[in-house]
């Protein structure tokens, strides 16, 4: 990509933004204070795009930016009521993720195969609770289990895929 290219800019911009925001929102714990702080970020690289050099990684390039916005919003007090991570903490993560990041295509996959093994109850259940916009609570009333059976039950099933996903990994890369 060249400096003035802004086709370039603009389809690197795009390609990374489905890990942009999970990078943002892994450091800050808030999706909807994620996707504000990324507005922030593909502002800034925007800005900033006369700098950045081709041939290096555009989106280790974005996520500096990105963990230097986070950063600002934890100083601004942008964070509400989410607990603000000690700066060394922060910094461990941002050296750490990108490298997980890396493996989501295939631990998606994974996740795909393992859920696919679920019953369609307990598919209904992870969700409701992951993809919806509706409370446990309402789940709960329609259900007829009580609160505690469904977070009880979650529980089960996040351990279950956890162990699931690390089986397929293993397989994938051994």
């Amino acid at each position: 990509m060249e400096i003035d290219d802004v086709d370039g800019f603009v389809q690197e911009l795009t390609a990374c933004q489905d890990d942009l925001i999970l990078f943002i929102r892994t450091l800050c714990g808030d999706f909807h204070l994620a996707a504000d702080i990324r507005q922030e970020v593909n502002m800034v690289l925007w800005r900033k795009r006369r700098k950045f050099t081709p041939g290096t990684s555009f989106r280790s390039w974005a996520y500096r930016i990105a963990h230097l916005e986070v950063k600002n919003s934890f100083r601004s007090g942008k964070r509400g009521r989410l607990t603000l991570l000690e700066p060394e903490l922060l910094d461990c993560f941002v050296i750490e993720l990108p490298g997980a990041l890396d493996e989501l295509p295939e631990r998606r996959l994974a996740l795909a195969g393992c859920m696919e093994r679920l019953t369609p109850k307990d598919r209904e259940l992870l969700q409701h609770r992951y993809w919806s916009e509706s409370t446990l609570e309402s789940l709960a009333e329609a259900t007829e289990r009580s609160v505690g059976t469904l977070k009880a039950r979650l529980f089960q099933l996040r351990t279950a895929l956890r162990l699931c996903i690390g089986e397929r990994m293993r397989e994938v890369v051994p």
